[in-house]
């Protein structure tokens, strides 16, 4: 059984909803890199959470490109085309905590006594412009209790099915859909406030000039 809490960012609250023309016109670079050691999210892993904010993005309008999993540097542009918003999100594990005391007291009683493991994660979001100049970031912070146990799975098991509401279950997943719903709702937000930032900056931006007559002369 895995409870999940959120910590710092995922529980800011938040007002854009979902829609097809959120990001309508839009053009989103998206780059998704994993831990550096692999231990918690590898390569793999970053490319499909990529895939996944591709389609929360592409579901609102905007035409997505996902990126090589690498960091630094300026984005390159991707289709011959220069992305409005470059999005990367860098995954890193921040604490861990699994006794061994425990595993062996879990033994001892036949799982009567729990064993876990804990682990916080941050994912940092930065959006970015085409010249790489920052309009948003953010850490999405996390901890993941898991619990090991008979004794502990029966009791939240009789409390899912007797007190709690389905929707706060929790030997049925609850963890994993309640984090996806946090951090996808965070990042949805942050790029649209990335969107409206970009655009007001273009706003202060001096029109541009007259052009230049053939031959450079004066009239």
């Amino acid at each position: 059984m895995t409870v999940y809490q959120p910590l710092t960012s995922l529980q800011k609250p938040t007002a854009l909803e979902r829609s097809t023309t959120t990001f309508a016109g839009q053009r989103i670079l998206l780059r998704c890199i994993a831990d550096k050691n692999g231990e918690y999210m590898t390569p793999a892993d970053s490319q499909r959470l990529c895939t996944r904010l591709g389609s929360l993005f592409s579901g609102q309008g905007a035409q997505v490109d996902i990126a090589p999993s690498r960091g630094g540097g300026a984005p390159e542009p991707t289709g011959g085309l220069r992305p409005d918003l470059v999005i990367e999100l860098t995954t890193r594990r921040t604490h861990e905590e699994n006794p061994p005391f425990m595993w062996a007291v879990c033994v001892l009683t036949c799982s009567i006594v729990p064993a876990y493991r804990e682990v916080s994660i941050a994912q940092d979001v930065s959006i970015r412009d085409a010249d790489g100049f920052e309009l948003a970031s953010d850490s999405l912070q996390a901890r993941f209790v898991e619990y090991v146990g008979a004794g502990i799975w029966a009791v939240n098991r009789s409390l899912d099915l007797v007190v709690r509401e389905e929707k706060d279950h929790l030997t049925n997943g609850a963890a994993e859909r309640d984090f996806s719903r946090d951090f996808y709702r965070q990042v949805n937000q942050l790029a649209f406030n990335a969107r409206v930032r970009a655009n007001v900056l273009r706003s202060f931006e001096p029109p541009p000039g007259p052009p230049k007559k053939p031959g450079g002369g004066n009239p």
